[in-house]
């Protein structure tokens, strides 16, 4: 017995030496001052990632970001699903003389992105905003027409799906 406390004594000693006199605290405090650094440098990592989504004001370009991601969620979009989306922006928001243009816009900006539903949340208030109920219900449809020009996956369904309540067309669950 007495060599057991012998033993647990010389622990609690150094245990106590090594707080106080190499720093022990210190470590314990750099530690915390680490994990808050690490966090706010995530949060800034987030931030940087949405910077160019955020950006964006027009709701036909958001439009032209999200049929890109949406058409993107399978893979690369295919000819046929680049051509719908140009087509749409060519007769539905005129952008005839511009299409080169926010076509490579809404291109570098659904690269930034990392997926759909992101891109969605992001644009989500521009469309409560600036958009009618109709024109909501006009996107909803751009969006699984351009999930339709190949079999729409689970994950683009799902991803129309989560966008209406976003929006505003169907009531959050």
């Amino acid at each position: 017995m007495p060599i057991i406390a012998t033993i647990v004594t010389g622990l609690l000693f150094w245990t106590l030496y090594w707080f106080i006199q190499m720093g022990g605290i210190e470590h314990f405090r750099q530690r915390k001052v680490q994990r808050k650094e690490d966090a706010r440098k995530q949060e800034a990592r987030e931030a940087a990632r949405t910077v160019a989504l955020r950006a964006i004001e027009d709701p036909r370009d958001a439009a032209a970001i999200l049929m890109l991601l949406i058409a993107r969620a399978n893979g690369d979009p295919t000819r046929e699903q680049i051509h719908a989306i140009e087509e749409k922006l060519r007769t539905v928001f005129g952008f005839e003389h511009e299409l080169p243009a926010r076509m490579t816009q809404a291109r570098f900006i659904a690269r930034q992105a990392d997926s759909f539903e992101q891109a969605a949340g992001v644009f989500a208030r521009l469309f409560r905003h600036k958009l009618t109920r109709d024109e909501c219900r006009q996107l909803v449809d751009m969006l699984e027409e351009i999930a339709n020009h190949e079999a729409p996956s689970e994950n683009q369904i799902e991803a129309i799906a989560a966008l209406k309540p976003m929006i505003g067309l169907v009531p959050a669950r």
